[in-house]
């Protein structure tokens, strides 16, 4: 599989300060405008002049993911009932069903004194979550579809990593690898699909691939249904598996930080946990799992003191605007309490583009409530009874596709911490 794999240095992926320092190329060869100011960023993601763009399109299909304009807002429609803004609850049972299977497979590893696969692991929580609270369908906790979206999550993110890094080559090997990958994932949504259409489903709550299935098959429009489940499995599964999987990583390298989270578990259970909470935003400050958002021109506009001509294509940088010296002191210092509510009250962003983990503008995260809930039911779980430490043998890397990951071979040892559990 064609993967880009890349170095971490203290909590620097290598291979994004690389990309931008040599300077990356869209589909047309024009070069790319890397957005690393927060008020550009702002701009980029709020303007009607700009669109994801087709290199979006053209590898992640045109699910609500990455469409755009009217068919965007159309799919938004459709599918916003499953996730209600102002019921940001509506997936905790879902995730609260889920947690006790995670928690129990770290069990086995830390009794057995082997080690986890840190991104199997964390997607095989998430798949579980999403496949019950936005497919309306049941896996248990040692499912085995995780081959199958993984290998998925790496095609597209190769196919996409060979567009904006050139050392990078689609051979022959590579795109048959990424076809048998892509026929693999066709399975699993038709059978996806198709068990929803056939179930006597009871439940009273809406689910996505309901409401998916019922408005696009009127349309007779089997290519949309299929393009919203492949999206809604990489927004759902994958990012939020990241970034549960970098913190673990990150507890682990600082074992001083993981002993103040168990304490704060334990002390309050089932009360509020700020530095939970600041731990999860330093993780997603410095490990974005969308690391940088397309945008294309529709016409011609400047922005910052670059002008850009229509089809000009703009990568907004989260990754490195969460890592801006202007705005953060130490940028790349995993320091939770950064973020910490202080004499004046909660922690506020310097700018409202600061710190934008869930993206912005009219594309913000759909689902940042069922990954919030995720993350934190999941940490206070692990943290509140295991301690964490980085497999020796192997390297700490990253991979870099439509995502930033974990590289799939790290893996972490697990140990009970003993006393007291939440």
């Amino acid at each position: 599989m064609l993967i880009f794999r890349s170095e971490i240095r203290g909590t620097r992926v290598v291979e994004i300060d690389e990309l931008v320092a040599r300077g990356a190329r869209g589909p047309a060869g024009r070069p790319v405008l890397f957005l690393r100011d927060a008020g550009e960023a702002e701009v980029a993601l709020h303007s009607p002049v700009f669109d994801r763009g087709r290199l979006a399109r053209s590898f992640g299909g045109n699910g609500i993911l990455f469409s755009d304009g009217a068919h965007w807002k159309e799919r938004r429609r459709i599918i916003q009932p499953a996730f209600p803004p102002r019921e940001p609850d509506f997936h905790l049972q879902d995730v609260t069903w889920a947690v006790p299977g995670l928690v129990s497979r770290f069990a086995a590893a830390a009794e057995s004194d082997e080690s986890v696969g840190v991104v199997e692991e964390t997607v095989r929580f998430t798949t579980r979550v999403l496949y019950r609270g936005v497919f309306g369908q049941d896996l248990p906790s040692d499912h085995d579809r995780v081959g199958v979206i993984l290998d998925f999550f790496d095609s597209i993110g190769g196919v996409l990593s060979s567009t904006i890094f050139p050392r990078l080559r689609l051979d022959g090997r590579t795109m048959a690898e990424v076809r048998r990958a892509a026929e693999a994932m066709e399975e699993e949504v038709n059978r996806l699909v198709e068990v929803r259409r056939n179930s006597d489903f009871t439940s009273d709550r809406v689910d996505a691939l309901g409401e998916i299935v019922e408005a696009l098959d009127a349309k007779d429009d089997v290519r949309g249904i299929h393009d919203e489940v492949r999206s809604l499995l990489v927004a759902g599964a994958e990012t939020t598996s990241n970034t549960l999987g970098f913190l673990l990583l990150m507890l682990a390298g600082h074992p001083e930080v993981g002993d103040r989270l168990h304490e704060e578990i334990v002390a309050a259970p089932d009360g509020d946990s700020p530095f939970m909470d600041a731990v999860i935003f330093e993780t997603l400050r410095l490990f974005p799992p969308v690391w940088f958002q397309t945008r294309e021109a529709l016409e011609s506009i400047e922005i910052g003191e670059t002008p850009l001509e229509k089809d000009d294509l703009v990568f907004v940088a989260t990754a490195l605007i969460h890592r801006d010296p202007a705005i953060w002191e130490e940028p790349d210092a995993f320091r939770p309490e950064r973020f910490l509510p202080g004499p004046d009250g909660p922690w506020r962003p310097p700018h409202r583009y600061a710190f934008f983990p869930f993206g912005g503008g009219r594309h913000l995260c759909i689902g940042r409530h069922l990954a919030m809930h995720e993350l934190q039911r999941s940490i206070r779980a692990l943290a509140g009874r295991f301690r964490f430490e980085i497999e020796s043998d192997v390297e700490v890397a990253a991979e870099l596709g439509v995502v930033l990951k974990p590289a799939r071979d790290v893996r972490v040892r697990v140990f009970e911490r003993g006393g007291d559990r939440p």
